[in-house]
Order: C-alpha cells, then sequence, then structure tokens
C-alpha cells in the first residue's frame, strides 16, 4: 500500500461542529501532520541540545544515512550521546523537521500497529536493526520505502524517536552488548 506524503485521510475529524455541548468542540484535522504521535518532550529537549547540528547536516542523503550509522554505531557501543547526535545526522534540526517522521508513525497506527503500540517498548536492537536495514536502503539509492511511500530517512527518524523515548521509559529493552563492544570505541570517537 502507497501511503501519500501527507497525514492519513482517513483521520477521524473531532467533535460535532452542531453540537452546542461542552467537549465537542470540532476540528478537522484530515490530511494535517498528525504530530501529536510523536514524544513532544523527549524532542524538544533534543532540539534545544542537538537540532542545530542537523541544520548542518543537509549533506548528501547517503553522506547523512552513513553518519547515522556511525553514531548508532557509537551508541550501541556505549557512547549515550551518539544517539541524539544520530537523530540530527538525519538532517532534521527542528520539530517540524520531524514531519515525514510523524506520517510514518501515522501510516504505521493507520495499515499495520496500533496508536502508541511502540510506546510500550521492545527489545532496543529491534529499533537499531530496522535503522541499519533503512540506512543500508538509503545508501543503496532507495529515497522512498517501498512500503509506504515515504521518505526512507523519516523511518530512520521513527526507529531513533522511539530510542530516545526508551532511554527514559523503557530501560528493561537495553539490550546493547555495551560490554563488549566499548573497546571499539575511541579518544576520538569520544570528541564529538
Amino acid at each position: 500500500m502507497e501511503m501519500a506524503t501527507t497525514a492519513s485521510p482517513a483521520a477521524p475529524a473531532v467533535g460535532d461542529i452542531h453540537s452546542s455541548d461542552p467537549g465537542t468542540g470540532a476540528r478537522y484535522n484530515g490530511g494535517k501532520v498528525t504530530f501529536d504521535l510523536l514524544p513532544i518532550l523527549p524532542l524538544v529537549r533534543w532540539e534545544e541540545k542537538y537540532g542545530r547540528a542537523g541544520a548542518r547536516a543537509a549533506g548528501d542523503l547517503r553522506e547523512r544515512a552513513f553518519a547515522v550509522l556511525g553514531e548508532i554505531g557509537r551508541w550501541q557501543a556505549g557512547d549515550e550521546a551518539a544517539l541524539d547526535r544520530a537523530l540530527a545526522a538525519t538532517g532534521a534540526a527542528t520539530l517540524e523537521d520531524l514531519a515525514d517522521c510523524a506520517r510514518v508513525f501515522d501510516w504505521g497506527r493507520v495499515v499495520k500497529y496500533k496508536e502508541w503500540n511502540w510506546a510500550k517498548g521492545m527489545p532496543w536492537s529491534v529499533a537499531l536493526g530496522c535503522i541499519i536495514r533503512h540506512c543500508n536502503a538509503i545508501r543503496r539509492g532507495e529515497r522512498n520505502d517501498h512500503e509506504t511511500g515515504l521518505p526512507t530517512m523519516a523511518h530512520v527518524q521513527c526507529n531513533l524517536v522511539m530510542l530516545l523515548t526508551w532511554r527514559d521509559t523503557h530501560l528493561s529493552g537495553d539490550d546493547r552488548p555495551v560490554k563488549f563492544l566499548a573497546g571499539t570505541l575511541k579518544d576520538a570517537d569520544h570528541a564529538h
């Protein structure tokens, strides 16, 4: 199924335009980005600290995917700040830059999973594997995901957003092999 690059047209209208009862205020949100599917506070914190680097990471899409792989590898080995740098490496500098990421979450809600299903948590290696697969697809030249029709980098961002959230909400999912990979980090890797 190919999804348009706007939010799902199936997004329901809210409220009742004809009612005057409290709590029935109407809003027609069909076709609008569903930013409500993103965990805003961790993303605002991220933008305050790291987002500006994303504005500078406007290089070639394949180069950005490679940079994400480097940062996610550092994170896998125990460099906690590398997760934030990975999201910045996608080219995101502001919350608005994550509009396609929100569209991926919306596609997942409408087509594949339940809303906020991901927030329950899972082994972190699941999201890590998805990031690597999507980055490799970008490096092979895939601009849009074959399943959703949305930018492949937005799928990378989705999985990074999950990990950024889980580090605050689902620590029991942290199955990184840090004790085995910590030695792969070099002093130069910590100078970011």
